[in-house]
């Protein structure tokens, strides 16, 4: 036996407490958030909807004053009053007037034509109550905060007791319905609009987020990007010019040209210090492309057209070609064994293909641990890689060395924060969502117009909403795991839009009886719902051909017996077909404003990227401007203004630089926080005489941890006596990450244990012999 269990009392009482805070949160007042792009899409579609709608049915007003029945004297001066307005509501959509112009003309020339009307029974205030019905919706839509709420419940209150004022001959019906209409336009608007802007406010959200999970994204990679790149500079340029210098004999044999390179590879250093863009050749592949020690032959295309073909490569593109070609080329000078190499440039399918060439020793690309190919894998390939050029290496030992390097035409290609059919995706979802609760709310103020019109009256009015209802119910429920409705749903929907007008119809007996109660939108939710979910874009048209006959089937109908009716049923007909119009320009606005309110957003998100990616560079750099480079900028100007070169005590000092500076530059690039600290600790273990050895893997830690790390580190530098060697590993655990240091007993136990804070609570320290192994665990939240 299966047994239901109802809700207690209490569980009762907070669920309807939950559900009235939620409705009074939907009705209150609120400002969107115009900074997401969803948002400010559909608050834009809905405003320009609602003007043009409201422009449009001055259209019909101007119409409807020239067929009522009232004196002329009377007319002409509503006439030009409805002209003025719909110039004015033109002008609001243009950007010319404030948004609050057309809503306050609404409220104004209702109470004009309840003035001019000539009775109950008039066109004109038949049209002219369907404008007060759109004065209460647009607020909503165009007005922000307490104003959208506070100015249709006056309206409310102020206008019914103007129109009492100014009419007392006619009937209270009318100033009565105008009460609960407007009342429950409001409250029907307010809960719509809010679950379409919930939406928004979540696609911006989710917008937001995916952008700054990207930032961080492109932050560690532009930060990688750029340590990688300082350190294949620093290769290619300091460490080569000092390993020349230590290795002496014809490296050195022209002091002019060692002068040269000294020279360039200041502005290197220096430039690394500052944190900059490490200094490089401006020019072409041709003339960076050059070593001293080797004859250079340049084939191929002429410098004119590669020239030409330079210009229009990407700025990253072209500078990883130049400084490649120029490894290439001195990679070959340092072990091909040689005196020539060739570097033939042309063009292959719109690419640019540079072949860099010798007829040497080669080697044996496969061997692991080959120092040539860990050399050409740091300044060739891996910048190659990071630029989108492909790379092609044959070479064998004893046959040359051939390196292929083809560079796609244009520009590289950059990330955005979401794709145009992500775009497509929430308008359309917008969209969808709009049409649903237009349906939605039609039907329910359907049934309370329904009571408030006729109470206590079983009016046709109540079948009218009931199958506004159901139409609404199955195009959810068709539509809830595709885009349209299927052919069955649509032609069952296109019916049921000219029965619901015939039953509305009916209710006041087709205009004749109080037509100002008669609600002949009743029926447009269902057209709505084809406009929008109709499985082909004709559906609409079909559709609203077929109920403009049925509207004019009804109109000659009714003609025959008042021409005042037909009338009224003709103008009940164009307020359906005008609601259509203005749903089509809310279709085509939200997806044009949408696109290109995205546009504009990816716009300042890339960059803001940019920004993110240029800080993050320049955290990268830090790890330079500790680094101690000054040594090495300092045998470089010594050797630069040495008269020898090749003097043996310059050549020791150089080999002890170039080692410092080749382990320094083993730091993993996307070490950004912790490789500044490594870097801090080789230089002052450098200065001390002390031989200190980082192994650590590719995985960074925040900034706070690693503040932790590095300066317990740096304490156990300082204590450890010159001449001794420590040892230093890093590598991540499941719950944080592992640091060990092995070193000399007792320096090294004496520093971590003299450690405060939360590293001294996961320290341990064990005696090796005449040796101390220390390791430290940090956790490190997710």
């Amino acid at each position: 036996m299966q047994i239901v269990r109802v809700p207690g009392r209490g569980q009762r009482r907070d669920l309807v407490h939950r559900l009235v805070r939620d409705l009074l949160r939907r009705t209150s007042p609120f400002v969107p958030d115009l900074s997401g792009w969803a948002t400010r899409s559909l608050t834009d579609a809905l405003t320009r909807a609602f003007l043009v709608g409201t422009a449009g049915w001055q259209v019909v007003m101007l119409l409807a004053v020239v067929a009522s029945p009232g004196p002329v004297s009377a007319l002409l001066p509503l006439l030009a009053a409805h002209a003025a307005a719909l110039v004015a509501t033109l002008a609001t959509r243009a950007g010319r007037l404030p948004t609050w112009v057309p809503v306050l003309a609404v409220y104004a020339l209702f109470l004009a034509d309840w003035a001019a009307a000539d009775s109950m029974d008039d066109p004109l205030l038949f049209a002219a109550c369907w404008m007060m019905n759109l004065g209460g919706v647009t607020p909503a839509f165009v007005l922000r905060g307490r104003t959208a709420l506070v100015l249709p419940a006056l309206s409310s209150v102020l206008v019914p007791a103007a129109m009492l004022a100014l009419r007392p001959d006619l009937p209270t019906t009318l100033p009565v319905a105008v009460v609960v209409t407007v009342w429950a336009i409001v409250l029907a608007t307010r809960v719509g609009q809010s679950y379409l802007f919930d939406f928004a406010t979540r696609a911006d959200a989710e917008a937001t987020a995916a952008h700054r999970d990207q930032a961080a994204v492109a932050s560690q990679a532009a930060a990688s990007r750029a340590a990688a790149e300082d350190t294949r500079v620093l290769h290619d340029t300091v460490i080569n010019t000092l390993a020349a210098i230590a290795s002496g004999g014809g490296a050195v044999r022209d002091a002019e040209a060692v002068r040269q390179r000294c020279a360039r590879d200041i502005a290197t250093v220096t430039a690394l210090q500052a944190g900059a863009e490490p200094i490089g050749d401006d020019d072409g592949i041709r003339a960076t492309s050059y070593d001293t020690r080797i004859r250079v032959r340049h084939l191929g295309l002429d410098d004119a057209a590669l020239t030409a073909i330079e210009g229009t490569l990407a700025p990253v593109r072209l500078r990883a070609l130049r400084r490649a070609t120029t490894e290439l080329v001195q990679n070959a000078a340092k072990h091909a064994g040689i005196d020539e190499v060739r570097v033939h440039a042309e063009t292959h399918d719109g690419d640019l293909v540079v072949t860099v060439a010798d007829d040497g020793v080669g080697f044996d690309h496969r061997a692991a641990g080959a120092g040539r190919v860990g050399g050409l894998a740091t300044s060739v390939f891996d910048r190659a890689r990071e630029a989108g050029i492909d790379v092609d290496l044959d070479t064998a030992p004893g046959a040359g060395t051939r390196v292929r390097l083809t560079v796609p035409g244009g520009s590289a290609p950059t990330a955005r924060p979401h794709r145009r059919g992500d775009i497509t995706r929430i308008v359309r979802v917008l969209r969808r969502r709009a049409c649903l609760v237009y349906a939605a709310g039609v039907s329910a103020v359907g049934f309370v117009l329904a009571v408030g019109n006729h109470p206590g009256e079983l009016t046709s009015e109540y079948l009218m909403a009931t199958i506004a209802t159901l139409g609404t119910a199955l195009a959810w429920w068709c539509t809830r795991n595709r885009r349209t409705l299927p052919a069955w749903a649509a032609l069952g929907l296109a019916g049921a839009c000219g029965v619901a007008f015939v039953l509305s119809a009916a209710a006041v007996d087709y205009g004749r009886d109080d037509p100002v109660l008669w609600q002949a939108v009743g029926a447009t939710g269902l057209l709505v719902l084809l406009a929008e979910l109709g499985p082909r874009p004709t559906t609409i048209v079909w559709a609203v051909l077929g109920y403009t006959v049925v509207v004019l089937t009804v109109a000659v109908d009714v003609g025959e017996s008042s021409s005042g009716a037909r009338t009224i049923v003709l103008i009940g007909g164009a307020a359906a077909l005008g609601l259509i119009g203005a749903w089509r320009s809310f279709q085509h606005a939200i997806g044009a404003i949408g696109v290109r309110a995205a546009a504009d957003q990816r716009a300042a998100w890339a960059a803001r990227t940019r920004l993110v990616e240029r800080e993050a560079a320049d955290r990268a750099r830090a790890r330079w401007r500790t680094a101690g480079l000054n040594r090495s900028l300092g045998l470089l100007e010594t050797a630069r203004t040495a008269a020898d070169p090749g003097d043996p005590a310059l050549r020791a000092q150089c080999a002890v630089e170039e080692a410092y500076l080749r382990q320094l530059t083993l730091l993993h690039p996307d070490l950004v926080h912790m490789g500044e600290w490594f870097a801090r600790a080789l230089s002052d273990a450098h200065d001390q005489g002390v031989r200190l050895v980082v192994r650590a893997g590719g995985e960074d830690l925040p900034g706070d941890v690693s503040a932790e790390l590095g300066n317990l580190l740096l304490s156990v530098v300082a204590d450890t006596p010159p001449g001794q060697e420590l040892t230093v590993t890093l590598f991540p655990v499941p719950t944080g990450a592992r640091m060990t240091l092995v070193g000399a007993h007792p320096h090294l136990g004496a520093g971590v244990r003299a450690t405060a804070g939360p590293l001294a609570a996961g320290a341990r320290v064990l005696a090796v012999a005449d040796q101390e192994v220390a390791e430290i665990v940090v956790g490190i939240s997710a």
